[in-house]
């Protein structure tokens, strides 16, 4: 039977110690390049497995987060959930960490050997990132439930004590509402995702509260969750007033909006206008070029970071909780 390769192994043929070869085992951005090529070819010439099990026994750590991003009834994750995880991504590389992406579900979760809730029962993984909250989220519960460090993208309006990183979502809505009124746009369609979420239902109670003030009569139209539901549901409003303009949640379920405008015959920024929210890089490049509230990405992956690792290396903080201001990017679709 072949010998097993150790870490002791590795280190004697490079002829260097074995913490070094554990530093490039873990990722250590600190290890130069030419050390870490030269370790990384003897671990592959020699076929040497790193035993999880075993280092995290003995370390009590696992250099490990998993990111929870919502099923959205299958359709995953959007543009922008890509765009943060990108940020998220390089930000705990360089801080020497993996980060695993597991979908799941606000109402319910499942336990299998291929997702994140597996990972934390088993003890891999040190802390973890949550995207869509809902209202009694079972995800929040379980995470609370094995004590492990979390934060979340969005909200708790549940317990007191949980950290989260979100937009001022309340103010994105009143903030669009008020800039397509002050452009002499008084008739607007605000076009949201699932109505469960907390994200829509603040985004729709800003959009109501500026309506309420200046005596407009709110549409609020929940549901439009892709780009094919964006295109149906302004082609169907279009028929029925096409004087009307478009407040879209998500730049890239614009692109439906965009389409239903155009068959209809009207021109974006001129006889009516559009506007998004997310600022995701598509938009600059549509046409014309959306105007959208941003939410700034390398912002939220930071913060949430910060937070997150504060966390890992202290018991007892007080929760930290960030609200991020929305600011609208100006182009040509209004």
């Amino acid at each position: 039977m072949r010998k097993r390769v150790t870490i002791k192994d590795v280190a004697e043929t490079c002829g260097i110690s074995i913490r070094t070869v554990s530093r490039v085992i873990n990722h250590d951005p600190n290890v130069k390049k030419e050390t870490r090529e030269r370790i990384q070819a003897v671990i592959d010439e020699l076929g040497f497995e790193a035993n999880l099990i075993a280092r995290r026994l003995k370390e009590k750590s696992s250099n490990q987060i998993v990111v929870f991003i919502d099923r959205h009834d299958e359709q995953y994750w959007s543009t922008f959930h890509n765009e943060i995880i990108q940020e998220l991504y390089r930000e705990t590389r360089a801080k020497g960490y993996r980060m695993v992406i597991s979908a799941s579900s606000a109402d319910s979760f499942e336990e299998d050997e291929n997702d994140g809730f597996f990972i934390i029962k088993n003890g891999f993984c040190d802390g973890a990132i949550m995207f869509d909250s809902k209202y009694g989220d079972k995800r929040i519960e379980y995470l609370k439930k094995h004590e492990l460090p979390f934060v979340i993208i969005g909200k708790d309006m549940v317990h007191a004590d949980t950290p989260f990183v979100d937009l001022d979502n309340e103010q994105a809505g009143y903030l669009g509402a008020s800039y397509l009124y002050e452009r002499g746009y008084q008739h607007v369609a605000f076009l949201l995702g699932n109505e469960d979420f907390l994200v829509n239902q603040e985004r729709a109670q800003g959009f109501r509260r500026f309506c309420e003030e200046k005596q407009l009569e709110p549409a609020i139209y929940y549901g439009i969750s892709d780009m094919k539901a964006a295109y149906e549901r302004t082609k169907q409003l279009l028929e029925e007033d096409a004087a009307i303009s478009l407040f879209i949640s998500g730049d890239e379920r614009a692109l439906g909006v965009y389409r239903a405008v155009q068959e209809k015959g009207l021109r974006i920024g001129q006889d009516l206008a559009v506007l998004g929210i997310d600022n995701v890089k598509m938009g600059a490049y549509m046409y014309p070029p959306l105007t959208t509230i941003d939410q700034p990405k390398k912002q939220f992956s930071q913060s949430v970071l910060e937070i997150l690792f504060q966390r890992l290396g202290e018991t007892g903080t007080a929760p930290h909780r960030r609200l991020i201001e929305p600011a609208i990017v100006e182009r040509e679709s209004v």
